[in-house]
């Protein structure tokens, strides 16, 4: 994520969305809210399905205005079960499409891909709509499944 520009008026959007989700706790903009680089959430374990703990899994959001299509990474980690997730709009896996998702379990040695096709085109409903599948479908799946 190199090309584009940042801009923090997204950023003040998107940690509202973040705000919303009822499995965060707090969200902040890193490296402050001066620079406003990406924003940093950190999740109650207890509130994601299936309970997690006892450390805070963490979801960071990188943001940068590249038209025609914004670059993004949307990241969600679980150091509980070593568990990784994200959706990704860059330059990374172009034969995917323009965006892919990801994971990894701790049993497995590499990372799953695949090519995604999102139905928000804003930067807030796209964020929305990849919390709503992290947090009733991704987690409840994949960090259960071997």
């Amino acid at each position: 994520m190199n090309r584009g520009s940042e801009n923090p008026a997204i950023y003040r959007t998107l940690k509202d969305v973040l705000e919303r989700q009822a499995e965060v706790v707090s969200v902040w903009f890193e490296p402050d809210a001066i620079q406003k680089r990406y924003l940093a959430a950190e999740i109650e374990p207890q509130r994601v399905v299936p309970p997690t703990g006892p450390e805070s899994p963490q979801l960071e959001v990188h943001w940068k205005l590249t038209p025609p299509h914004d670059e993004f990474r949307i990241d969600y980690a679980d150091p509980n079960v070593g568990f990784h997730c994200g959706w990704h709009q860059d330059e990374d896996h172009t034969d995917l499409g323009a965006a892919h998702f990801q994971y990894q379990t701790a049993w497995m040695e590499t990372p799953h891909y695949e090519g995604v096709v999102f139905e928000a085109a804003s930067p807030p409903k796209l964020l929305w709509e990849c919390c709503g599948e992290l947090f009733e479908d991704v987690v409840p799946n994949y960090t259960t499944e071997r």
